[in-house]
């Protein structure tokens, strides 16, 4: 467990030392069909999400382009491990991973995109969740997050394993 130093940094400081960056990871997938509660992609690295090794941030937006323009209905999981989640993608969370709960608890959270959160650019669509404040910490002896996605609606094909693109919008402590 970190433990808060309350008086380490003054206000200003603590503001100018706070970084807002955006991190654009492409989702790599399968090239077919994936369907309801399946893994779309996992163990998807966003490289220096905080600042250092096993420091904090905080999620503030993410932004999904599907260039298969299927809608999907998501869930983002982002872990501190890499560690996947299932055997392969396009099969359901857990399946062939004798390990799971071990797995699970390194989870930090995770972001919901439905229908709504959707337009259509024509030759895709673009999902965008804001004001998110999701804390998030990466494991000691690293700056780096994990992102897995698991289809929550119905069956999604993908064309192409780089249909999926996310930007996250992270405020680094």
């Amino acid at each position: 467990m970190a433990q808060t130093e309350i008086g380490k940094y003054s206000a200003a400081e603590k503001l100018n030392k706070m970084d807002l960056d955006v991190i654009t990871v492409t989702a790599t997938t399968d090239a077919e069909q994936i369907n309801q509660y399946a893994v779309v992609s996992q163990s998807i690295e966003i490289p220096f999400a905080v600042a250092e090794n096993g420091g904090s941030a905080m999620i503030q937006s993410l932004t999904l382009l599907d260039e298969a323009n299927t809608t999907m209905t998501c869930d983002v999981v982002f872990s501190s491990v890499s560690t996947a989640i299932t055997d392969d993608e396009g099969k359901a969370v857990g399946e062939d991973v004798s390990n799971l709960d071990t797995i699970l608890r390194s989870v930090q959270g995770h972001i919901s995109i439905v229908a709504g959160d959707y337009t259509d650019l024509i030759d895709a669509r673009v999902a965008t969740k804001t004001n998110i404040q999701l804390a998030v910490q990466a494991a000691s002896g690293s700056t780096s997050l994990y992102m897995h996605i698991i289809n929550q609606g119905s069956a999604v094909t993908f064309g192409a394993t780089t249909d999926i693109k996310v930007k996250i919008g992270i405020l680094k402590d």
